[in-house]
């Protein structure tokens, strides 16, 4: 793997680490993420919630606004439907504890992908309508593309809003409030980048504000704040860029969500094993509160999940979270096996290519599954991988790319061989007939191969930094930790020593797939662990170069660094 390091100004970097009082490492690290301008880092390092930008900037939010105030006044029931993944899902909780708190008739449904599909179909809405007398519609993480289903609702004398962050691939919805970040030519606006649940905060703190000057007593006493953890749980669980205002709710989502979950959240993180003794990070979310929610979506029941996060019952929440934890256990067993599946076909049929298509045979496919199935295959392969599940002479799946890949770009160049599409540049959904399956996988192929043809060349690692045996002391972190929440465009800084030598042979675990290293200076050791390198086990008699993230290792009540390895090589003069 070819390394890449970082480089900065050495004047620029002092100057830096002199003005804002930081060390200079802190002040590399901020120059390499473009911050080379005291007052832009200052508040990078320190951002407040009187930073995010007033909610109606945003265009078609004050037109959405007066649309549901005007449901409000005149005592209209509104139908919110919303999304299977965490996304959607928060996204829906939080619209829906708003409404409850003002005393709104609201009426929530999500889709159940076997039956329903993705979005805003005629089959959610079907079930939907049946709930209540209608006016006015809310579509939330969904909405940009359904076309028809827009037309269904006007010509049923309803109006309806739209608040989703996908992609639009043609013709829009007419006669509907679109909120949508992405149908404006971008101008790097501060929420440009947010996925649904961070849109529909911004939707709720338009919708206070504007009460309040009116004089609604009930928003006097609602503060979009209360929002924060939901927002956060649906912005990391999404992948949205955190920087910006995506950042910001991040950041301040994790504390209300250490501090004050909430009595459902509690309940599901208490399942999940958190430890409230120490700060929350995003991968406390990715990987232990995301899973469980999608996996509710994945397996049919996302009901499951919104009613938990609804939830003010602390027994109801724990029998709930319990049965979260079933399904998430139930989809890893699927998704191993089809991922097993999947691989050995891709190594089959695409491995030279520099894209997989897979598709699935029988009942073991769970199209549930395909996206994290597709996720791990491109992890994998290094490729942009398309997982597909067929069901009744159709099949579905899920796309996942890699740096470099846009999947939306690739997919336009086939979309007359699907039925159903859309998604982000990094993940698609998709629909195809059987008959049009072949010509499907070679008109992919041929897009990837001519419109993104670095993709299939030797990966790279950037060095964000070189540092030394002495900085290796839990200081680091504290500092490296004010450049977080880390994410999408924000990852962790990966860091490098240089001609080390390891205090003993590295120890296999995991049944050989990892290996656990050490090493020492100064009477201080660091521990390390390599996951999935179990293979590529570095001599401890030789310099080396170690390329490693740094985290916290906690564990029996003890707080100590670890290295995170990368990479490493052989160390020249």
């Amino acid at each position: 793997m070819l390394w890449i390091e970082e480089k900065t100004s050495d004047e620029g970097v002092k100057s830096l680490s002199t003005e804002l009082r930081i060390s200079e490492l802190l002040s590399h690290l901020l120059q390499v993420r473009g911050l080379t301008n005291a007052k832009e880092a200052e508040l990078y390092l320190n951002p407040k919630l009187a930073h995010l930008a007033d909610p109606f900037d945003l265009p078609k939010l004050e037109e959405s606004v007066l649309r549901i105030t005007q449901a409000i006044e005149e005592k209209e029931p509104i139908l919110i439907v919303g999304d299977y993944d965490v996304d959607g899902i928060t996204s829906t909780v939080i619209l829906k504890k708003t409404f409850n708190e003002l005393k709104v008739d609201a009426s929530y449904v999500i889709p159940r992908r076997k039956y329903e599909g993705y979005g805003l179909t005629s089959e959610i809405l079907a079930r939907g309508l049946k709930m209540g007398d209608f006016k006015l519609v809310i579509a939330l993480d969904c909405g940009t593309n359904s076309v028809q289903e827009a037309v269904e609702l006007k010509n049923l004398g309803l109006d309806l809003i739209i608040v989703d962050h996908h992609q639009a691939k043609g013709e829009l919805p007419t006669h509907s409030i679109i909120l949508n970040p992405h149908l404006q030519k971008d101008q790097g606006e501060p929420w440009r980048q947010m996925c649904t649940a961070g849109l529909v905060f911004k939707l709720i703190h338009g919708l206070i504000k504007h009460l309040r000057e009116k004089g609604n007593t009930l928003a006097m006493k609602l503060s979009p704040k209360e929002s924060l953890a939901l927002a956060a749980l649906g912005t990391i669980s999404d992948m949205v860029p955190l920087n910006k205002e995506n950042r910001i709710l991040a950041r301040f989502g994790l504390k209300h969500l250490r501090k004050n979950p909430g009595i459902g959240l509690k309940a599901l993180m208490d399942e999940a094993k958190f430890n409230f003794s120490y700060d929350l990070e995003s991968e406390d979310v990715s990987f232990k509160l995301a899973p469980r929610i999608n996996a509710c979506g994945r397996l049919n029941s996302p009901e499951t999940a919104s009613q938990l996060l609804l939830s003010n019952d602390f027994e109801n929440s724990r029998a709930l979270a319990r049965k979260m934890d079933d399904f998430n256990e139930k989809r890893k067993g699927i998704e191993n096996l089809l991922t097993k599946d999947a691989l050995n076909q891709a190594e089959l049929k695409f491995l030279k290519l520099p894209a997989a298509i897979v598709f699935g045979k029988g009942e073991a496919w769970n199209p549930g599954v395909v996206g994290i199935v597709a996720g791990k295959m491109a992890s994998a392969l290094r490729k942009p991988c398309i997982v597909l599940a067929y069901d009744d002479g159709l099949y579905r799946g899920s796309g996942r790319g890699v740096d470099g890949v846009d999947l939306v770009q690739a997919l336009s160049s086939c979309k007359e061989l699907l039925q159903h599409w859309g998604g982000h540049p990094a993940a698609v959904g998709l629909s195809v007939e059987q008959k049009n399956l072949k010509d499907f996988t070679d008109t992919f192929m041929q897009s990837i191969s001519s419109l993104f043809p670095e993709s299939g060349k030797e990966q790279s690692l950037t060095i964000d930094a070189t540092i030394t045996l002495d900085n290796l002391q839990p200081e680091i972190l504290s500092e490296l930790s004010q450049l977080g929440p880390f994410g999408q465009l924000n990852p962790d800084p990966i860091l490098a020593l240089k001609k080390v030598k390891l205090a003993q042979a590295p120890r296999k675990v995991g049944d050989g797939k990892h290996f656990q290293f050490l090493i020492r200076h100064d009477n201080n050791s660091v521990s390390g662990i390599a996951w999935k390198m179990g293979e590529n086990v570095p001599p401890h008699d030789k310099l080396l170069d170690l390329a490693f993230r740094l985290k916290w290792n906690r564990w029996n009540n003890q707080n100590n660094i670890q290295m995170i390895l990368l990479d490493w090589k052989i160390s020249t003069d």
